[in-house]
């Protein structure tokens, strides 16, 4: 007498909704070798039909994962085991200790937004427009937000790279439009006016000199060891970025470096003010004290010395890497800035008397 073996039931994962006060949940409903289970996924249906359509394409992609792992499990095949219930928020503030100052104030911003531990299962797209309009409500600017939601987004890419999750939420999350915003730069004849007046803070000078120089950013004058100064120039890590960024050092950017500090090369180069806004206080008397009518701040010295390469032609590939942009969009926003300067040159050409009965016959031979 033979016996019939059972075979065991197909996986199935179906994406399914249920009514709550906020909308409608989405849930998977899981059946595995007759084991039905359900997988809430915190995404939800509110009538929003832009933000519904980004919840359904994420809800899909989960449900399509849930069902590869439960096929690779029954076929003996080892998928990456994601983590998704570490705690986000430690993990961003990891992160944020070895980055600049926007990675702090969004990490500040993170804190009391959240009431309660984040995991990344949490970080979902609904979850980060919760976030953004939090920020909107702040009454920041359209770019700080924008800025903010960048490390957020740097720091999701690097957990999808350290398997912790299986793709970025910001994928499907709405994108905030940067403005484009006015770019204050020095000419060369106000920078030697600046140059030439007296500061009260000498360090100050010095390293806004330098950085006109440079085109180093606050952080990385701040950040700036007599071990990173070498022969050929600058070696540094970008403290905004993270990025290896090596500058050439010009005649007058070495002078303004003085005597190196060969006891201690750990030690910084420049003595500063212990705050920015301290910084930039003294910048704005010096630059009153100068005669100089423009708001200075220290990434102004940064503008400067963009504006001063791509004034004297440089390749502005070659300026994208001296300032260490990733993308060298940011980079050409500087070459409109220098094109504007030639249509207002052309501009502000003295009017002359034309005579417009001449004829181009009349018009004398070269």
């Amino acid at each position: 007498m033979s016996t019939k073996t059972r075979s065991p039931r197909a996986a199935g994962v179906v994406l399914r909704k249920q009514k709550g006060k906020n909308g409608d949940h989405l849930y998977l409903d899981i059946h595995d070798g007759g084991i039905r289970r359900r997988e809430f996924l915190r995404l939800y249906i509110t009538g929003d039909r832009d933000r519904d359509r980004e919840a359904k394409l994420l809800a899909e992609e989960i449900r399509s994962q849930r069902l590869q792992e439960l096929r690779a499990r029954r076929s003996g095949i080892e998928l990456p085991v994601f983590r998704l219930e570490e705690n986000f928020i430690a993990y961003y503030e990891n992160l944020a200790s070895q980055k600049g100052k926007p990675w702090q104030n969004t990490l500040a911003h993170l804190r009391r937004f959240v009431t309660s531990q984040v995991r990344f299962a949490d970080v979902s797209p609904e979850w980060i427009h919760k976030f953004r309009d939090y920020l909107k409500k702040q009454g920041l600017a359209a770019n700080s937000i924008a800025t903010y939601l960048d490390t957020m987004k740097t720091a999701l890419n690097t957990a999808v790279k350290a398997r912790i999750i299986h793709q970025n939420p910001f994928m499907f999350a709405d994108r905030i439009q940067r403005k484009r915003t006015h770019r204050t730069h020095l000419s060369i004849e106000e920078l030697r006016q600046l140059a030439s007046a007296p500061c009260a803070q000498p360090e100050v000078k010095r390293a806004f000199l330098f950085a006109c120089l440079t085109g180093l950013r606050i952080s990385d004058i701040r950040a700036l060891r007599w071990k990173d100064i070498r022969t050929d120039g600058l070696h540094i890590i970008q403290k905004k970025t993270g990025d290896y960024t090596f500058v050439p050092l010009s005649d007058q950017a070495r002078k303004l470096l003085g005597p190196t500090d060969a006891d201690s090369k750990r030690a910084p180069v420049f003595t500063l003010p212990f705050s920015d806004d301290m910084f930039n206080r003294y910048l704005s008397r010096w630059a009153t004290t100068a005669g100089l009518d423009k708001h200075v701040t220290s990434h102004v010295a940064r503008h400067t010395f963009a504006t001063m390469l791509v004034t004297e032609g440089v390749d502005l590939y070659a300026v994208q890497h001296l300032l260490g942009h990733r993308d060298v969009k940011v980079t050409q926003q500087y070459a409109k800035l220098v094109d504007q300067r030639k249509v207002d040159a052309i501009m502000s050409l003295p009017s002359i008397s034309i005579d417009n009965t001449v004829s181009v016959s009349e018009l004398p031979n070269e």
